[in-house]
């Protein structure tokens, strides 16, 4: 084994022995990406995030995602970009889904409205309009009682057939 692997090694089981516990949910969180990324194919960060989305029958998309100590900010709220993050790739599932193209963000709008704080956070994105290249959505994030967090738009090309 090379000197730093080892070193990682020696880290981690430190970590796992004596880090506190948002310390070892962020190794957790390290070995769930990795594992999202090789059965899924997917990025890193969706595996950071733990996302796991549902089409309903009414056209949306839903993420619902655990707040965890990798998303928070300094103020004990999940941060700006993280929101972002989470608002872009719901809306850009519902692009991909409804449309059956893969596709890419062109342009973003986000509103923060409360902190994201709570346990849980719910994200849901609809298509407001398909056109021949670009595919406009909306997005609203709220948190598990409710209490609405971001809401926002996007315009996604359509790249190529899924």
């Amino acid at each position: 084994m090379r000197k730093d692997q080892e070193s990682l090694l020696e880290f981690m089981k430190d970590i796992l022995k004596n880090g506190t516990e948002d310390e070892q949910q962020i190794l957790y969180l390290a070995r769930q990406a990795i594992e999202y990324m090789q059965e899924r194919k997917t990025a890193y960060l969706s595996g950071f995030l733990g996302l796991q989305g549902e089409y309903l029958e009414d056209g949306t998309y839903r993420f619902e995602v655990p707040i965890t100590p990798f998303m928070l900010n300094q103020m004990k709220a999940v941060h700006g970009g993280i929101t972002a993050t989470l608002a872009d790739s719901v809306m850009g599932s519902v692009a991909s889904r409804s449309t059956g193209y893969k596709v890419v963000t062109t342009e973003m709008n986000v509103h923060y409205l409360t902190p994201g704080t709570g346990d849980r956070l719910i994200a849901t994105a609809s298509v407001l309009r398909r056109g021949k290249t670009l595919c406009v959505c909306e997005c609203k994030i709220h948190n598990e009682q409710g209490r609405l967090v971001l809401a926002g738009t996007g315009t996604f090309y359509l790249v190529e057939p899924r």
